[in-house]
């Protein structure tokens, strides 16, 4: 993180926490710069880079001053735990149409949940692949098996040691994106009819996934800035009698609410779920996406006995295209193995020793620095634009990484039909009672997709969405 965004990250802290409060004036740049022991150009990029969030504004020849505009907290869902019979299949018919859009270039995608082209490292990809071919030709005559390239298994090793977690080469599985790695974990530790638990909102590919098993779903509602909070599961545990075989959690940044397990509820939830026998398979797809720059720890960093599975991928980071994605485990790998041996004929070793190559060279690094800050600045700007535009009383979700916003609308029209409408006029949206088994959950609330160019499309865009839900 560059010194301006450091202190940004400092002076929206401090709004958000009160202490500026709105309409006061800030330091002067002199002023700020010597209380910081920073450069007057680092000053003013970092109120730059406020004014750019929506945070600060500046005033002709007075200064900057907090600004009025500030996102009101969504609404508490509801707050225990639940079975969910067995979903209909106009749900599975939305979920198609969403996806169907995604490949329309004529549709604005504010339903997806994939960044677009701007903000993945494409020319440096290239080269790896290219470097890839160049040394290693026989790669693309090669069948490869699992457990997966040596080299990327490596490269995963070495990363997720950098966060606390300590795994060795073979206690990682390379699969086919993340979604895969959580099939490939709830497999290998229960069987159908089985309790999973899964978090409510989450995202609907995980639902359908833990259906499709023949697994019996138990929903535990996420408190809307904490996440999946320690009481929640022992709720949930006392309602199964102790039953749930596996806890499918994302702690950091989940779809759709971009909300942060503190570490002290990441150490609680797994001692309580090694102490229940249930069996934690962590989603960690979004964890390098933190709007502050701090890299939040997986909860497989505080698990000592093996009761968390590990799983993510690089899709939102590097490209949805490569399908290379982990799951790890020591005391699972090999069940892991066994199922993943048993479903594919091989593993994509151009893909993945590009990835491995990409991830050795350093640039990973970099790139997240300049994604997180995109991010964080769009999330910002698309929060104002769609409480400036959409019906009064709109609520929005106060993400600390990732890219979506879940955004509650008033007077409770049904988000099913917005999305008809939407598509209507070129726009796509992801329905809220896509991400419960549960529609009667979330039935007024849609995800907003921030990773998109922030533009004059883009504007008009927010603009005639908000129109659409007003004639709703």
């Amino acid at each position: 993180m560059n010194l301006y965004e450091s202190l940004a990250v400092k002076i929206e802290e401090r709004i958000r926490g009160g202490s500026l409060a709105i309409g006061e004036r800030l330091p002067s740049i002199r002023n700020l710069g010597r209380q910081e022991n920073a450069s007057p150009a680092t000053v003013v990029g970092a109120y730059e880079l406020l004014k750019s969030r929506g945070l600060i504004e500046a005033r002709e020849r007075s200064g900057f001053y907090v600004a009025s505009f500030a996102a009101p907290a969504l609404s508490e869902a509801k707050a225990a735990p639940g079975f969910v019979r067995p979903a209909s299949l106009d749900p599975e018919d939305l979920i198609l149409s969403l996806r169907q859009a995604m490949h329309n270039p004529h549709i604005f995608p504010f339903g997806t949940a994939a960044p677009m082209p701007d903000f993945f490292p494409i020319k440096a990809l290239n080269r790896c692949f290219s470097q890839v071919l160049r040394d290693e030709p026989a790669t693309v005559s090669e069948y490869r098996f699992p457990p997966g390239a040596e080299s990327l298994r490596q490269q995963l090793r070495k990363r997720f040691s950098g966060m606390g977690v300590r795994l060795a080469a073979n206690d990682i599985v390379t699969t086919s994106g993340a979604i895969d790695a959580i099939g490939l974990a709830l497999s290998a530790v229960a069987r159908p009819g089985d309790v999973v638990a899964v978090e409510t909102p989450t995202y609907f590919g995980i639902l359908q996934l833990v259906r499709a098993l023949g697994y019996k779903i138990l929903e535990i509602p996420l408190d809307t800035e904490l996440g999946l909070t320690p009481q929640r599961f022992q709720q949930a545990l006392q309602k199964s009698a102790g039953k749930i075989k596996a806890l499918i959690t994302v702690a950091n940044f989940c779809n759709p609410l971009g909300s942060l397990m503190s570490d002290a509820n990441k150490r609680q939830l797994v001692q309580l779920a090694e102490d229940s026998g249930t069996t934690i398979i962590e989603d960690d797809i979004y964890g390098d996406l933190a709007f502050d720059g701090t890299r939040p720890k997986p909860l497989k960093a505080f698990d000592s006995q093996d009761t968390v599975i590990l799983c993510g991928s690089f899709a939102k980071t590097i490209s949805p295209a490569l399908r290379v994605g982990f799951a790890c485990s020591r005391k699972f790998a090999p069940a892991i193995l066994a199922q993943r041996a048993a479903r594919v004929s091989g593993v994509s070793a151009l893909a993945e020793e590009a990835l491995a190559l990409y991830l050795d060279s350093g640039h990973y690094e970099r790139h997240l620095r300049k994604i997180r800050s995109a991010y964080h600045t769009l999330t910002a700007q698309y929060t104002h634009a769609i409480l400036s535009h959409f019906p009064a009383g709109t609520r929005v979700s106060r993400p600390q990484g990732g890219f979506v916003l879940w955004v509650e609308l008033p007077g409770k029209p049904d988000a099913r039909l917005l999305q008809t409408k939407a598509l209507e006029k070129n726009i796509s949206v992801a329905p809220g009672p896509l991400f419960s088994s549960n529609h009667g959950e979330y039935g007024s609330f849609i995800r907003i997709n921030c990773a998109i160019p922030w533009t004059t499309q883009a504007q008009k865009a927010v603009e005639k969405l908000g129109g659409v839900i007003a004639r709703l």
